[in-house]
């Protein structure tokens, strides 16, 4: 054979097996299509962190954001799923909804990978929220989140001469100085789930810690529909009179926007409203700050995390195993964390950067203790019936307190 041909032919040769190698690497690349409600100021910056170290380590990011919130993430995972095409990991707040998911055989057991990248030093509350009982992990804790937390307008308080009040009833007192003075006495978004995050503060203050503890922990009917939860209702009735026309259905941040510009006084909401803040702009001790609400002594806590639909293709089932690697990692966790105001769920990972309200936060849970919030707990059906409950509630008020609790009681003790 002529030099010149055989030259030609281990170029040929070379180019095409510089082809497959690339194909080959192509089709390996580890993907992760990543469905999350992650698309505030502060949120957004928090899932583009993993995003960034999610490509930096060789994967694939597809983002598949669900603006709407948890609810209409949650229906997009599950349309997905039913229609053969899940996504291979799925932001969700940490709870025994998972579970059920896993049972159901939709979701990865993921306790293998965990147990390579750090499960050992995680917090053993969060992990169990959901393992099941054939100590299967259906999902991962990436963050710890406060979600009983009162945001308040230093502004509003210190034009109306008030401080911050101890009790629920001395907040009503104090609400009807402040609408006579023209501002919002409390910030509310009329979605179940913030209502929800409401009425969980007012019926820990109200009902007590080991009430409190009952509902949570054994579900009790006789715990969920007591004189003290009857109490809880009365009160979300009377603070249902403070809050604006523009409540219903408004997105968290929008209403976290009120206390910001000095026209609310107060919202109650979980801890990443401190990030949002920061990421305005607003350092803590200028023109808001963070405190427990009203008659709260400890925190209820819910879990940032990420389950693992099942999935067959070769990307998909690399991409979580790598996924699993980048949430795991402590630093990730410490970045994570500090910008979208949480605790990391790594119990060695760095908190020095933390803001100040996650640094209370991790304070009071050291010294005072804390809850599991009642929506990760309970499954997906028995959450979702609570926030339809507590809308209607919020809206009609024909709706009495009395029937309120019994319908409580109904569904934590039937969500065991």
């Amino acid at each position: 054979m002529p030099a010149l041909n055989k030259l030609g032919l281990l170029i040929s040769f070379s180019v095409m097996a510089t082809a497959v190698t690339s194909l080959d690497a192509l089709a390996q690349q580890p993907t992760a299509d990543v469905v999350h409600w992650l698309t505030s100021g502060a949120e957004s910056e928090a899932i583009t962190i993993l995003a960034k170290e999610f490509e930096k380590r060789g994967g694939k990011w597809v983002d598949s954001a669900a603006p709407g919130g948890p609810t209409d993430a949650q229906a997009l995972i599950m349309n997905r799923i039913a229609g053969g095409n899940p996504p291979g990991v799925a932001f969700i707040s940490v709870g025994h909804s998972a579970v059920e998911l896993g049972k159901e055989g939709l979701l990865q057991d993921i306790k293998a990978e965990a147990e390579k990248n750090g499960a050992d030093v995680t917090s053993d509350v969060m992990l169990k929220l959901v393992s099941d009982t054939d100590g299967a992990l259906y999902a991962l804790p990436i963050a710890i989140e406060s979600s009983n937390l009162a945001w308040l307008s230093k502004t509003v308080y210190d034009e109306a001469g008030l401080t911050f009040p101890k009790s629920w009833a001395e907040f009503l007192e104090q609400a009807k100085v402040l609408k006579e003075k023209g501002y919002i006495p409390l910030a509310v978004g009329a979605q179940g789930w913030q209502l929800s995050i409401l009425f969980n503060s007012v019926l820990l203050a109200e009902a007590g810690n080991d009430t409190f503890d009952a509902i949570v922990n054994t579900k009790t009917a006789e715990a969920a529909g007591s004189a003290k939860v009857v109490q809880a209702f009365t009160t979300m009735r009377a603070l249902s009179t403070y809050s604006d026309a523009g409540a219903s259905n408004r997105a968290w941040n929008d209403t976290l926007n009120l206390v910001a510009e000095g026209k609310a006084a107060v919202q109650i909401m979980g801890s990443w409203a401190g990030a949002e803040l920061t990421k305005m702009g607003l350092e803590r001790g200028d023109k808001w700050d963070c405190i427990l609400p009203p008659g709260n002594t400890r925190l209820i806590l819910d879990g940032a995390g990420f389950e693992f639909p099942k999935v067959t293709n070769a990307d998909d089932v690399a991409g979580q195993a790598l996924f699993v690697q980048v949430m795991m990692d402590p630093a990730v966790q410490a970045k994570f964390a500090a910008v979208k105001g949480a605790v990391p769920a790594r119990l060695d990972a760095d908190t020095s950067g933390l803001a100040p309200c996650d640094q209370m936060s991790a304070q009071i849970i050291r010294d005072s203790g804390s809850f599991p919030s009642p929506s990760s707990v309970l499954g997906n059906e028995s959450g979702g019936q609570i926030e339809d409950l507590l809308s209607r509630f919020w809206a009609d008020a024909s709706l009495s307190p009395e029937e309120a609790a019994k319908q409580y009681s109904d569904i934590v003790s039937g969500g065991q």
